[in-house]
């Protein structure tokens, strides 16, 4: 059985979650530069939204199928490339490019040696550059399907924050986001310890829940959430 098989499904469910993928995205919009390197890129899911005509878009993920895939499918895309590489090995890879923006959207969590990856990843930022950071919040929703998907952990705020300051990085900003799904994920992982994500509850969560939630998290961030954004700036 291929080793990718949950986290595939997993991706491919999220892929159509059009408005939950928006609202990350909008969260993260402000830090893009024009060149901009996405980590973890998985099936494209940030990239189609990212991908305007004056940037450029490096994507990388160590899964060779997704790369495959992603490169067939964007062929005719000039301004966009994809790269076979785990985090280790990116800055050979990449050697002698500095970016504008980096991008994680859920990957951090899926690295063993998190202070490592983000070590390397400053040292790909041109200086004030910034990253852009989407992970799983609270140790305590860890459960069945993180284990599933290759999560080795979960963050609270005050542990990212930590994390990227002693790799490097001034805090812009950072907080909790979709509060609601904390307690699905709860009430799933925890509780019912479920190893993989209910469609139907997740299709219904995007299109009744996602359009209320942001717009009452862009007026008032919430003290708990799903997941945590981080906006941080290299020194």
């Amino acid at each position: 059985m291929d080793d990718y098989a949950v986290l595939t499904d997993s991706l491919l469910n999220i892929k159509k979650l059009n408005n939950y993928n928006l609202w990350i995205y909008e969260n993260i919009k402000n830090a893009l530069g024009k060149n901009i390197i996405e980590i973890g890129c998985g099936i494209g899911t940030i990239i189609k939204l990212m991908l305007k005509k004056d940037n450029k878009i490096t994507g990388v993920d160590i899964n060779d199928k997704y790369i495959k895939f992603l490169t067939k499918y964007y062929k005719n895309e000039k301004n966009l490339k994809f790269i076979k590489s785990d985090i280790i090995n990116l800055p050979k890879k990449v050697k002698g490019k500095i970016f504008d923006t980096v991008v994680m959207v859920n990957v951090l969590e899926h690295i063993k040696d998190d202070d490592k990856a983000l070590k390397i990843v400053n040292k790909l930022l041109k200086k004030n550059g910034k990253i852009a950071l989407m992970v799983p919040a609270f140790n305590m929703l860890f459960g069945p399907l993180d284990r599933s998907v290759g999560h080795f952990r979960r963050y609270n705020k005050n542990q990212l924050k930590k994390l990227l300051i002693r790799n490097g990085f001034i805090i812009q900003d950072i907080y909790y986001m979709n509060f609601i799904g904390f307690f699905g994920w709860f009430l799933n992982v925890r509780l019912l310890r479920k190893d993989y994500t209910p469609q139907t509850q997740s299709y219904f969560f995007d299109k009744f829940f996602v359009p209320i939630i942001k717009r009452i998290e862009k007026l008032l961030k919430p003290p708990f959430g799903q997941s945590i954004i981080a906006i941080a700036i290299k020194k």
